[in-house]
Parts: C-alpha cells; sequence; structure tokens
C-alpha cells in the first residue's frame, strides 16, 4: 500500500510539474527549480524533504523561480504547492535600459551639434569679416592708383601669384567649404532629436560629403563583385564582366606581368641564335616592354653621370650639376624642374616682402 502510494504521488507530481512548466512558460526565460515531494524522493532520501533532489531548468523568458513542496500527512497524501517567483522583468527590462541609454546618446550628440553650431557661425563670421576688410584696402589702393599691399602669399594678384600661394589658396577654399557643410549639418542635428547625419547624406553636397560618397561606393562596388563573384563561381576578380575596383587593379597588375613576360621570352628568342654565333646577346631595353623602360632609364642616368665626370675634368676640375650635364637624364630633368619651382618660389616671396614693406 506504501508503495501504490509512493507510485500514485510521483504521478501527482509530475502532472503538477507539467501544469506548473505550462503555467510558466511564457514570454520570458524563467528558471524551475523542482523540488521532489518525499514519496518522490523516498528511493534516496525516506522520510525526509529533500530539496538536493531537485532539477534546474531554463525556459524563454524572464527567470522565475517554481518550487514544488511535498507535505506528507497521516495517511500519506501529498499536496503539492506551486509557488512562483518573479526575479527580473527580462526583456520589458532590457527594453527600459536601450531606451534610456538611446535617449543618452541622442542628447549627447544634440548638444555637440548645438555646440558645433555656435563654433560654425564664429569661424564663418570670422572668415568674412577679414575677406571684407581685405578687399576693402585692396579697393582704397586701387582707387589712389597703387598696388594693392598683402600679408599671406594667396592674396596676391594672379600675376604675381606663385605656387605657394595658389597652394595656400587651394587649402583655404576647402576648409572655408567643410566649415559651411559642417555647420550646415550641425544645424540639421541640433533642430532633429539627436538624429545622427551622415556627411554624405547632405543633399547640397561638400568636400566631406563627396569623399565619404566615393569611399562608401568604392567599399560597396567591391562587395557587390565579390558576392557576384561567388554566385557565378568566377575564380579571379579580373575575369568578371563588370569589375569592381579590385577587378580593374588586378587586370592592371597582370597585364604589365604579361608584357614583361612576353618581352623576356622575345629577348630569349632573340639570345639563342645570337650566343650560337658568338655575338653580343640582346639586352632587356633593346625589347620593348616594362622591364626594358626601366633598364633604359637607369642606363640613362648612368651613362649622364659618367659623362659628367668627363664634363668636369674638361671644366677644371668645376663642378658640373645634373641639370647642366652634355647628356641629359631623368635624373637631371628632375633637377631642372626643382630648381625652376624654387626659382619662382623666391620671386614670389620677394615680391611679397616689398608688399609687407607698405602692409
Amino acid at each position: 500500500m506504501r508503495f501504490a502510494a509512493s507510485c500514485v504521488g510521483a504521478l501527482v507530481a509530475t502532472i503538477s510539474v507539467a501544469r506548473v512548466h505550462s503555467f510558466s512558460i511564457a514570454r520570458h526565460d524563467v528558471i524551475v527549480d523542482l523540488v521532489s515531494s518525499s514519496s518522490i524522493a523516498s528511493h534516496h532520501c525516506p522520510q525526509q524533504l529533500s530539496s538536493s533532489c531537485g532539477e534546474r531548468r531554463i525556459i524563454h523568458g524572464s527567470t522565475r523561480d517554481v518550487k514544488l513542496r511535498a507535505k506528507p500527512n497521516d495517511e500519506d497524501e501529498t499536496i503539492i504547492d506551486a509557488i512562483v517567483e518573479e526575479k527580473t522583468a527580462g526583456l520589458a527590462l532590457n527594453d527600459e535600459e536601450n531606451t534610456t541609454k538611446k535617449r543618452y546618446i541622442q542628447s549627447a550628440l544634440r548638444d555637440l551639434a548645438s555646440l558645433s553650431l555656435v563654433d560654425y557661425k564664429w569661424r564663418s563670421a570670422l572668415f568674412k569679416k577679414n575677406e571684407a576688410d581685405r578687399m576693402e584696402e585692396e579697393w582704397m589702393a586701387r582707387m589712389m592708383g597703387e598696388d594693392p599691399a598683402y600679408a599671406r602669399p594667396m592674396d596676391a594678384d594672379e600675376t604675381k601669384r606663385g605656387p605657394l600661394g595658389n597652394a595656400e589658396k587651394s587649402a583655404v577654399q576647402w576648409l572655408m567649404d567643410v566649415i559651411e557643410e559642417e555647420g550646415k549639418r550641425a544645424k540639421r542635428i541640433a533642430e532633429s532629436d539627436g538624429e545622427l547625419i551622415r556627411p554624405k547624406d547632405n543633399e547640397e553636397g561638400g568636400p566631406l560629403s563627396d569623399l565619404e560618397r566615393r569611399a562608401v561606393q568604392f567599399l560597396a562596388d567591391v562587395s557587390d563583385s565579390e558576392v557576384e563573384r561567388v554566385r557565378s563561381g568566377t575564380v579571379r576578380p579580373k575575369d568578371m564582366n563588370d569589375k569592381s575596383p579590385l577587378g580593374n587593379a588586378e587586370a592592371r597588375a597582370v597585364l604589365a606581368l604579361q608584357k614583361g613576360e612576353q618581352s623576356d621570352s622575345i629577348r630569349k628568342s632573340k639570345n639563342g641564335p645570337v650566343k650560337k654565333e658568338g655575338r653580343r646577346g640582346c639586352k632587356t631595353n633593346d625589347v620593348p616592354g616594362p622591364l626594358g623602360e626601366f633598364e633604359r632609364y637607369v642606363g640613362d642616368i648612368i651613362r649622364s653621370e659618367r659623362q659628367r665626370v668627363k664634363d668636369r675634368e674638361l671644366n677644371e676640375g668645376k663642378l658640373v650639376r645634373p641639370k647642366d650635364a652634355s647628356i641629359t637624364s631623368g635624373l637631371g630633368e628632375v633637377e631642372r624642374k626643382a630648381v625652376e619651382d624654387w626659382e619662382t618660389l623666391q620671386n614670389e616671396e620677394k615680391q611679397r616682402l616689398l608688399s609687407l614693406r607698405d602692409f
């Protein structure tokens, strides 16, 4: 009879556990602690309630504890009580935390955009004021029949402006465009709820937006081409019909290598009968190709330097510059161009120095 009562108690406990599971399984993870009744634990822990005979499970949703306690009475009847305790709010709490973090980030972004907008207004006003003052002074000087004085290389007349002035003018213009573009973007962010607006999302465009668009387009072309290459089973990027930047780069590299290989094959074919006859072999620069062009360039420099040594001996030991050698080379051309730019820069700075005296 006691054994039958124990079996009945085990069956009741199993049915109750199934009901508790069906009751507690919801949208959250739950942890179920099952403590067997005295009748179930009689084989391991007879005549006492053993919490070590329990079972822990994780079910979808928040964390919950389900405890089953068995209380034997005088007639060996089992009474099962299910106590469900919720420990955390699970997804609801996580959603609230994420919303709070997002709100803080948007608020911080909006505040930064407001500060950037203030900085933009100050810088823009400063640039415009300085430019207005310079144009006013230039206009007054022209009215008096004098050349306008200037302190910065970029403010020189187009006929007197040199490489330094052109470089400064381009850099300043680029910086002003960036400041205007970022000011408009900061204004849009400040007027919104802290929404992140990227430079490429600016409809009016600008240096930064153009740069980001080109970078994003480059990555998108490479990504799309690689996905299509995998789908089509093409091995190399250069073999795609619609080549990406990666495919174009590989195609150019392979073409250069093929030209070098072809020129080397031609040179070897010409060297075959030449060696048998004992005549001079065919050199790399005698055959069209990348290696031949490079060897020809280096050979011209070597011949020019040898001739420069002879020119020095004929010039009573005075130094002869590469640009003044009787045989020109790539090194002489580079020096000649550098000297011309340096002389232009010197003349530009001399004109600016004369203008500073009247500034």
